[in-house]
């Protein structure tokens, strides 16, 4: 709600409280003791509510926060068997499928007979330059020079050979890794969400196309331990946000049913407007300019529990310094005794003085926060001079109805 609304809110409870009698014919249309004293208890919560409540409502979707995609390697050979389907749960280290790879076992023969000739290469050329060395230990002064020509080149190609070997070597370990390691597992705990089973079904008859890739996700898995939401925001608000931002996220199908959540990455780059953006555009009380462009953020949730994946939500962003049920009243409510503040507060029909502990003022200047002493469903009244404690007060419900 915007500080002008807040002004006009305020205004308006006190015109209607210091009205009195008149208050009488404008809120109720039943009777009750209070009314007729021209006394109108008010319901904290009828603040609280009002008050600390967001001033700008974002469009959401529910995602999850960790996704494993698994790609078919057609290098580690055709699909053999598949261990999961479907809406499984699976965690951590499960089998999902296996690979069958005789074309792999043939490559890996290839392999190690490219490091059997390079390790005989080596040998060849090891043997080489210690001929050539002693050669040139008991040359005559006139050979020394071409011999030692050659043991430069023999030690040259020395290196190379072993430079080979070493590719040789790690080609081979490679190609026995792939070999081995046939089975893919699980990374993260959650649900199978995706099985390409046509790319399987391709990789088994179409032999031309089975040792290239598919360029699609095979399987995914989805971590259904925990979850975000995705949302945008107007660069003309995107100043409001920041990251550890506390904000409430709802249901669209019961927007009372609300999950806590906090602001986790703000986007530097924008993003195109999406239909659920331009439709959310109606919930905002500053309309977006529809050439103004949207970031994405991300709200990282407490718990996700009755949230799908998929779901579209709203993303209500509270005050700075706002806490769920947090207690603001306007501070005329507030008597500043020279002891400890208090409010007038109806109890078993009755005045009674009760003692507050004060918050922050909000940047209006008109409201305060009630760190202790009040509760939501707690009924108060505007302090007149007429109050004492004890002063019987009967609450019309029929107020509250049609306030």
């Amino acid at each position: 709600m915007s500080n002008k609304k807040k002004i006009i809110l305020t205004i308006a409870i006190t015109l209607v409280v210091l009205g009195g009698v008149g208050g009488y014919f404008f809120f109720t249309r039943g009777t009750g003791t209070a009314i007729e004293e021209g006394l109108m208890p008010m319901m904290v919560s009828d603040f609280s509510g009002e008050m600390s409540s967001g001033s700008e409502l974002f469009a959401g979707v529910v995602e999850p926060k960790e996704t494993q995609k698994i790609m078919l390697e057609p290098e580690r050979g055709k699909v053999k068997e598949i261990f999961v389907k479907e809406g499984d749960e699976v965690k951590k280290g499960d089998k999902l499928f296996s690979y069958h790879n005789p074309e792999g076992q043939m490559l890996l023969k290839e392999k190690a007979i490219d490091l059997e000739m390079a390790n005989i290469t080596i040998n060849q050329k090891s043997k080489e330059v210690d001929s050539l060395r002693k050669q040139l230990s008991k040359a005559e002064d006139e050979e020394k020079g071409d011999i030692r020509e050659q043991l430069n080149q023999a030690e040259i190609d020395l290196k190379v050979a072993n430079l080979d070997a070493q590719k040789a070597r790690m080609m081979h370990e490679e190609e026995q890794k792939k070999v081995n390691n046939n089975i893919v597992t699980a990374k993260v705990n959650g649900i199978v969400q995706k099985i390409d089973e046509e790319q399987q079904q391709k990789q088994q008859t179409d032999e031309e196309t089975a040792s290239e890739p598919s360029g699609g996700t095979f399987m995914q898995i989805v971590n259904t331990e925990a979850a975000y939401v995705e949302g945008t925001v107007n660069e003309l608000v995107k100043d409001e946000l920041k990251v550890g931002l506390e904000v409430n996220v709802a249901s669209r199908k019961d927007p009372e049913q609300t999950w806590p959540g906090k602001i986790t990455e703000i986007g530097k780059l924008p993003v195109e407007q999406s239909e659920e953006d331009a439709e959310m555009d109606m919930y905002s009380e500053d309309p977006s300019n529809p050439n103004a462009s949207k970031y994405p953020f991300k709200v990282e949730l407490e718990n996700h529990e009755g949230l799908e994946f998929g779901y579209h939500v709203f993303i209500d962003l509270a005050q700075e310094g706002a806490k769920g049920e947090e207690i603001v009243l306007p501070i005329e409510y507030i008597v500043q005794d020279e002891e400890k503040p208090y409010v007038w507060k109806v109890k078993d029909e009755a005045l009674v003085k009760q003692e507050v502990e004060l918050g922050e003022e909000r940047e209006d200047g008109m409201m305060i926060v009630v760190k202790k002493g009040l509760k939501a469903d707690d009924y108060i009244l505007f302090p007149e001079d007429s109050l004492k404690e004890g002063k019987k007060v009967t609450i019309d419900d029929s107020i509250e109805e049609d306030f």
